[in-house]
């Protein structure tokens, strides 16, 4: 593989994972932020599922690496989260923000732990 296939490999899945994940935030429009936390959980999961199906390791060939880290990257988002936590923090109370953090954390480790369950 040269590396120019391997980025465009990488920039597909994210792109793909992307326009998911936006076509999903469009569907789930709510006071809280929880399209971020569904998208976040759904990606720990098919990482984890995708990690488990390959034998619990991440030995993958190197373009399967890009195209779905790619994707779980530009699926899941880490900034999103960031940036409405602060917003709960600011607007409502730090509670609700805690709540956020927490339940994001917990969920999308759980779903990760979750998917490699599943494939063993």
């Amino acid at each position: 593989m040269t590396e120019l296939f391997l980025h465009a490999m990488f920039g597909l899945g994210g792109g793909l994972g992307a326009v998911l994940r936006h076509w999903i935030a469009l569907r789930i429009v709510h006071d809280l932020p929880f399209s971020t936390l569904i998208v976040n959980i759904l990606g720990s999961l098919l990482l984890g599922l995708w990690i488990g199906y390959l034998g619990g390791s991440i030995e993958m060939g190197e373009e399967q690496k890009r195209l779905v880290f790619g994707f779980c990257g530009g699926f899941t988002t880490f900034s999103s989260f960031a940036y409405q936590s602060l917003e709960l923090r600011r607007e409502r109370t730090i509670a609700l923000a805690a709540a956020n953090i927490l339940l994001s954390l917990g969920l999308c480790w759980m779903a990760l732990a979750f998917g490699l369950f599943l494939m063993r």
